[in-house]
């Protein structure tokens, strides 16, 4: 009883129903669609799963919309350009120095202020300072500062603007501007430098006035300046007092009644170009009165001695003659 060991009776495999087959077969459908859902949803990012990720992408996607309307509408671009500062440039030629156009984007002004004075300076000399400011959404203001011409520099028959700070532009003309000074003369640039460092201290009045410095030097005046002016009259000054001088011009100009000199030199006194004849023509005029004075008392003294000599020959001869007849009588 104990040895034998019990065997399972075979079961006999029953053939399955029509509606146990049926749900098999769904049962298998789904576990296949079930396992390639897991499949994807391993493969792919969990996008949509929680309303908070609904909302990012949301918002991501209405933004991306207003920037893209943006971009396309005017508001993105530049409507009006308004430039100040600029007395010897055009608004157009300001424009074109720093390349700023009406109608390009307003994103590189977006952040503020942009200075482009150095690569403007490269390319125009005469503007020191070029920033660009931003008003409002799409409108640009542009602040200039210019570089004033100070005159024209005469080199080998040649002239050639030079700016206030120095800078001599290489284009050179053949005939001078009437709106600047010409500089003559000016062969050492240190000179030329220390006029200049005078020069712009002087009123707009003064300088506009002035038609022509040249460089006077002397052995007695080392630092001598000869000005012609526009109204007709004649200047000498000194380098280093020209400035504290030369700025009350308009008033010593207004106070002769002739055209004429000032002297600038040492003081300050001025005379017409006729008073300057008139004096050597007096001059010449009391030397020649001088010189005949003197022949005529040269004259007088020679008659005088010559009567005097002969007033006592006669006076000997009469004391002779007094002489002889006293010997007679006796």
């Amino acid at each position: 009883m104990f040895g034998k060991k019990k065997t399972k009776t075979p079961q006999v495999k029953r053939e399955l129903t029509p509606w146990e087959k049926a749900q098999r077969n769904q049962r298998i459908v789904q576990e296949e669609k079930l396992k390639k859902n897991k499949e994807i949803q391993f493969h792919l990012p969990k996008f949509g799963k929680t309303r908070k990720t609904r909302i990012w992408i949301g918002s991501g996607l209405v933004l991306a919309l207003v920037v893209a309307g943006y971009l396309f509408s005017p508001l993105s671009r530049v409507q009006s350009i308004k430039v100040t500062g600029n007395k010897e440039f055009s608004k157009a030629q300001v424009m074109k120095a720093g390349n700023v156009h009406q109608n390009d984007w307003i994103f590189p002004y977006l952040l503020g202020q942009q200075d482009k004075s150095t690569e403007v300076y490269k390319k125009q000399a005469k503007l020191l300072s070029y920033k660009v400011n931003r008003q409002g959404l799409n409108r640009l203001k542009i602040i200039v500062k210019e570089n004033p011409v100070a005159g024209l520099v005469l080199r080998n028959n040649y002239y050639y603007t030079i700016l206030d700070n120095g800078k001599v532009i290489r284009k050179s003309k053949t005939q001078p501007s009437s709106d600047y000074p010409v500089f003559k003369n000016f062969h050492s640039s240190s000179v030329l430098k220390t006029l200049l460092t005078q020069y712009k201290q002087l009123p707009a009045v003064v300088r506009t006035g002035i038609s022509e410095i040249d460089y006077a030097p002397s052995k007695d005046n080392p630092n001598k300046l000869h000005l012609y002016m526009n109204d007709g009259n004649e200047v000498y000054a000194v380098l280093p007092s020209f400035a504290a001088k030369m700025k009350y011009y308009p008033q010593m100009a207004a106070d002769m009644k002739q055209k004429g000199v000032i002297d600038l030199e040492v003081g300050a006194f001025s005379y017409p170009f006729k008073d300057k004849s008139k004096e050597t023509t007096s001059s010449s005029s009391s030397l020649s009165a001088k010189v005949s004075s003197n022949s005529i008392s040269t004259s007088s003294s020679s008659s005088t001695s010559s009567s005097m000599s002969s007033y006592s020959t006669t006076s000997s001869t009469n004391s002779v003659s007094t002489s002889s007849v006293n010997t007679t009588t006796n």
